[in-house]
C-alpha cells in the first residue's frame, strides 16, 4: 500500500479499491511478460472503498487450504466448490483462479503453512525474504503452478490439499491437466 500512496495522492477521487485493482492487473501483466506473453486484463472501475468492518465480507469466506474445513466439507474439492460455487464460479473457473498461485509465497504467520525462513527459491527475496512458493520462479506468471502441482518434483515447493485436489477430483482434473499441458490454454 505504501507504494500506491503517491498514486492516491495524485488521484484523490479514485478509490483505493480501483487503484489496487489497476496495480494488480499491471503486476500480473508484467509477470506474464517475464514468461514472454503479452497479457491485457480488462478492468471495470467504480469500486467504493469500505469505511469500516461492517462494509467488509466476514472472515472465513475464503477457502481454507487443508482439513478440517470450516464448512465441514469432507474433501478439499467439496470445500472449494462450497466457497466458489456460491459466487457463481464453475469448476473450470476454480481451477483457473487457483493458477494465480503461480505468483507469490505462503507464510506461516498468515496461512499456517511451511517455512517462514524460506526455501532455496525464497530465502533471498525480493522483498522480505522467506515464505514458501508454489513455483521456483514465483514472480513469473505462467502455467508452472499446474505442472509443479501435477509432478510434485520438489519438496521445497508448496502443495496444499486444495492444490492437489485439482488433479485428484474428476470435475477439476480435465482443466488442471489442460492448463498443465499448455500455457496458452491457461492464459485463454
Amino acid at each position: 500500500l505504501d507504494l500506491l500512496e503517491p498514486v492516491k495522492a495524485a488521484c484523490p477521487d479514485v478509490s483505493y479499491a480501483d487503484i489496487i485493482q489497476l496495480a494488480s492487473a499491471e503486476g500480473i501483466a508484467m509477470a506474464a511478460s517475464a514468461a514472454g506473453k503479452q497479457l491485457e486484463i480488462p478492468l471495470r472501475f467504480g469500486r467504493v472503498d469500505a469505511t469500516g468492518p461492517e462494509d467488509c465480507t466476514p472472515d472465513g469466506r475464503l477457502p481454507a487450504a487443508a482439513a478440517p474445513f470450516p464448512d465441514k466439507a469432507p474433501k478439499p474439492a467439496d470445500h472449494l466448490r462450497n466457497v466458489f460455487h456460491r459466487l457463481g464460479l464453475t469448476d473450470q473457473d476454480i481451477v483457473a483462479l487457483s493458477g494465480a498461485h503461480t505468483l507469490g509465497r505462503a507464510r506461516p504467520s498468515r496461512s499456517g503453512f511451511r517455512s517462514e525462513e524460506g526455501t532455496k527459491y525464497t530465502k533471498n527475496g525480493p522483498g522480505k525474504p522467506g515464505g514458501t512458493s508454489w513455483t521456483p520462479e514465483w514472480l513469473k506468471f505462467d502455467n508452472t503452478y499446474f505442472s509443479e502441482i501435477k509432478e510434485k518434483r520438489d519438496a521445497e515447493l508448496l502443495v496444499l490439499e486444495t492444490d492437489a485436489a485439482l488433479f485428484e477430483d474428476p470435475g477439476f482434473a480435465p482443466y488442471a491437466e489442460k492448463y498443465a499441458a499448455s500455457n496458452e490454454a491457461f492464459f485463454k
